[in-house]
């Protein structure tokens, strides 16, 4: 009888641990980790954005121009609400304000930029193992066609993605793995693109998690000239990929703040800069 009981305790432990687990890994942007019918997440990250560099279309570090830089400091909320515990309503709005200069010009915007919206769906969410989902959102631009610097490309986009989440103990702590793969359709002359992202994290104490996270871009069909505008992130046909480290820390039970570092290690096409991030994290 003894035995059955120390199975069942920890049966019951792992359960127990697994489900602090999931209410507090810090999400990707569109985890496999669906909230549950009525609570949600909000997430406000700051993206403090700066490049005087650019990677030109064979993968080289060049100046963006003359004494050329390019600054960007934008602030995005994201929302995750369950309308069931299977679907999600995702919504993203981001807002900043953008500086490009260089020996002959000088532009300075301030406005919304890609708005996103879309539902996920969990296919696979067990106590145990792998979760699974896909995920839909819909983008359109939020700002001025003659808005200088542009936040963006200024065409609508669809995008379709298949996310994956393990939890998994290390050591006496807790980990974590997501992926996330996607295809993104963009009308216009901006190319079709393949997405995909990588995230490893570890509950170091039960209040501070660090994790890490890769970031792939990969534009459809052949290199584009590029357009040269000020905003040396919205080229039409690029490739990027870039990493990112950050550290949480909770201050209560349903609030996190965030501190990160991000750059891009190598491309075609697109900017080379590096962003201090920021980020609250809400649950509720």
């Amino acid at each position: 009888m003894t035995i059955y009981k120390q199975v069942a305790r920890r049966f019951f432990f792992r359960i127990w641990m697994i489900s602090i687990l999931a209410a507090l890994v810090p999400r990707c942007h569109g985890s496999a980790w669906s909230p549950k019918k009525g609570h949600g997440l909000i997430l406000w990250q700051t993206y403090s954005y700066r490049t005087t560099e650019r990677f030109d279309s064979d993968g080289r570090r060049e100046p963006l121009g003359p004494q050329a830089s390019f600054r960007s400091t934008v602030l995005q909320s994201w929302l995750e609400a369950g309308i069931t515990d299977r679907w999600t309503l995702v919504v993203v709005a981001p807002v900043g304000r953008l500086q490009y200069r260089d020996l002959w010009t000088s532009e300075r915007s301030f406005a919304l930029g890609d708005l996103q919206a879309g539902v996920r769906y969990r296919l696979r969410g067990s106590e145990q193992g792998w979760q699974v989902a896909v995920q839909t959102l819909g983008k359109a631009p939020g700002y001025s066609a003659h808005a200088r610097p542009r936040p963006g490309n200024g065409q609508a986009d669809w995008e379709g993605s298949l996310l994956l989440g393990r939890s998994f103990p290390v050591g006496t702590r807790w980990g974590y793995l997501a992926t996330e793969t996607g295809f993104r359709k963009r009308w216009g002359r901006p190319a079709d693109q393949f997405r995909a992202e990588i995230a490893a994290g570890l509950h170091v104490t039960r209040r501070i998690t660090v994790f890490g996270q890769y970031f792939a871009i990969r534009g459809l069909g052949d290199l584009l000239p590029p357009e040269r505008s000020t905003n040396p992130l919205v080229e039409p046909r690029f490739d990027l990929h870039k990493v990112q480290t950050s550290a949480t820390l909770r201050l209560g039970a349903s609030t996190r703040v965030q501190l990160g570092w991000s750059w891009d290690v190598s491309g075609r096409n697109v900017g080379a800069g590096r962003a201090l991030i920021v980020g609250l994290w809400q649950t509720f």
